[in-house]
């Protein structure tokens, strides 16, 4: 029987243990279609961003590099509770940190960086309007913000609206 070196056996455990949530069809996608939208992320070296619905993260959703690859993680059972045009806006947020950097960078503002590119770019390409981000306040007005930079709900929707109503 062959041996294996030990750190290749704890990569593949680690890579079960990473991809152990996510449903059996969906393997990774280019397209996730979201609110009647196929929706598609590139990084900023224009690379492909894989989509992987993923059960139990406990957020909308979750962006990473995993083993070179960019990646976002969506949790199904946060996304149903949320209006699709938000949803929409949630897939934007993790493109996002995807499309400026962030995962590489390490940017100390970048939820609020990425809040305000997924509004806009949402914004111009027509996926919601004014009244729709309205609409998120109160999914927000809730929130407390996060460790990692998300800002309390009132005061993220507020940024958010500002956002918006920049060019």
């Amino acid at each position: 029987m062959k041996a294996y070196p030990a750190s290749l056996i704890l990569t593949a455990v680690f890579v079960l243990l990473a991809c152990a949530g996510a449903r059996a069809e969906d393997e990774g996608s280019d397209t996730y279609t979201l609110d009647g939208r196929n929706l598609t992320c590139k990084d900023y070296l224009g690379r492909q961003v894989r989509t992987y619905t993923v059960a139990g993260l406990g957020d909308a959703g979750w962006s990473e590099i995993f083993f070179r690859v960019p990646v976002i993680k969506r949790d199904p059972d946060v996304l149903r509770t949320l209006p699709g045009k938000m949803q929409v806006f949630f897939f934007l947020h993790e493109c996002g940190h995807h499309k400026l950097g962030h995962l590489l960078s390490g940017s100390g503002d970048a939820e609020p960086e990425a809040d305000c590119w997924a509004i806009k770019t949402g914004r111009d390409s027509g996926f919601y309007g004014r009244e729709d981000v309205l609409v998120f306040g109160r999914f927000f007005a809730a929130s407390n913000g996060s460790r990692v930079g998300h800002l309390p709900g009132p005061e993220r929707h507020a940024f958010l609206l500002n956002c918006f109503d920049e060019k």
